[in-house]
């Protein structure tokens, strides 16, 4: 179970037709493993019975937004600009980061 499905991905990329299926499900599966590599959770969420559960709509949105700019900058570089981090993105992810006890 991903967290944004193609379709998903599709309609909040404003994409009809397939010819772009493959390029945005190869930027869809990036934007799942920055979310999961940020949350330091794996990608379906589990309970501790291991069945799935729901993700939260603020980790959904986090992919869409990670996923966007992917497809928007395709190149990596912008010129003029300041590649910083997204305070938003982070906002989105950080109640469900998960905390390492020591």
């Amino acid at each position: 179970m991903a967290i944004v499905t193609l379709d998903e991905a599709k309609a909040h990329l404003r994409v009809d037709g397939a010819d772009e299926d493959a390029d945005i499900a190869l930027k869809l599966a990036a934007a799942e493993d920055v979310v999961a590599q940020s949350l330091g959770r794996p990608v379906p969420w589990t309970d501790s019975a291991g069945f799935p559960v729901p993700v939260p709509a603020s980790v959904k949105a986090a992919a869409l937004l990670i996923l966007a700019d992917l497809y928007a900058n395709r190149e990596g570089v912008a010129a003029g600009l300041s590649l910083a981090d997204n305070p938003t993105l982070e906002r989105l992810l950080s109640f469900h980061r998960k905390v390492s006890v020591a």
